[in-house]
């Protein structure tokens, strides 16, 4: 885990700590957050926070690649990704702060 990374526990923490809760209630608030997410996600094919953006999910189509370890030749089965659409407000929040940090290095994984 990166340094930049804030774990869940960490989220847990802050929740209790502003609201004078105790973690594990507010474990219990993020993880219904987050189900409530997902079953619209699932629902509905698509979440939107005004402050934040938008999440959907896409199907991705299967795809031909070349399997160096083998040495032959691929067909992927096809994917579903998830794909965040930022709003202008977290845009505009985002204006000056150097994002570069930000940026997943595609060894890292």
């Amino acid at each position: 885990m990166h340094d930049r990374d804030m774990p869940r526990r960490a989220v847990v923490s802050r929740i209790a700590d502003s609201h004078g809760i105790t973690k594990i209630e507010a474990e219990k608030i993020l993880r219904t957050a987050f189900e409530a997410v997902a079953e619209q996600i699932t629902q509905r094919g698509r979440f939107h926070v005004a402050e934040v953006g938008s999440i959907t999910f896409a199907k991705r189509e299967p795809r031909r690649y070349f399997n160096p370890r083998t040495r032959t030749d691929a067909v992927s089965e096809g994917d579903i990704a998830l794909k965040i659409k930022i709003s202008k407000s977290m845009r505009n929040r985002l204006d000056g702060v150097d994002t570069s940090a930000f940026v997943q290095d595609p060894d890292e994984g």
